[in-house]
């Protein structure tokens, strides 16, 4: 019996190279963890197989390219945390893991967090960008464990987005600057939401 032929990731039956968005994401993520926040497309390019251009008739420019790595983070980002506390009723330990799965995540991911934060000229439109991306997430789950602890919950949105931008400046000090443990800060940053948190200090 002959074994056929094993193909190469992408490419279909016959030989062809399949080139989506996700296949030149893919090969993104793979630059980035090699190269760090500075890989360029031309490298993307080469990893994927394909030319420069194609690259941005599938993905984009330099700034698209962080928007789309960005989504995927977020998303990763959100999963991390809501798998930690999901089963978790809402207390300062539960916002400890919260912050501790983010950070562990972030570390895991830390020249895909650096790309998107810092991959092109608008550094401070790309770090809120991707903390506008985690915050709506975030306001559902605020939301939530305001309610299970029969607190008013019309403060969600706007401390998810107070949250997650202090959550990703601290993360871009943390990686860079300090060798803080990860289960310290994740104290530290539950302890300064907390008090928030738990108890009926919004004014509408």
């Amino acid at each position: 019996m002959v074994t056929p032929a094993r193909r190469s990731p992408g490419r279909p039956a016959g030989g062809k190279l399949t080139v989506d968005r996700e296949f030149i994401l893919d090969a993104a993520e793979r630059v980035i963890a090699r190269d760090g926040s500075g890989a360029s497309i031309e490298a993307i390019a080469t990893e994927a197989g394909v030319t420069k251009p194609i690259v941005y008739s599938r993905v984009g420019d330099r700034a698209e390219l962080c928007e789309a790595l960005a989504e995927r983070l977020s998303l990763r980002l959100a999963k991390a945390a809501r798998d930690r506390v999901k089963s978790l009723e809402p207390s300062h330990e539960t916002l400890v893991q919260f912050f501790h799965a983010t950070l562990d995540t972030i570390r895991d991911q830390r020249s895909l967090f650096l790309f998107v934060s810092r991959g092109g000229d608008d550094m401070a439109e790309r770090t809120l960008n991707l903390a506008g991306r985690s915050a709506p997430r975030l306001a559902d789950l605020l939301a939530l464990w305001r309610r299970q602890l029969g607190l008013d919950d019309s403060s969600a949105v706007p401390w998810a987005y107070g949250v997650i931008g202090m959550l990703n400046l601290v993360a871009l000090w943390w990686i860079e600057s300090s060798d803080e443990p990860v289960r310290q800060l994740a104290e530290r940053l539950a302890d300064l939401v907390w008090a928030g948190l738990s108890t009926d200090s919004y004014r509408g």
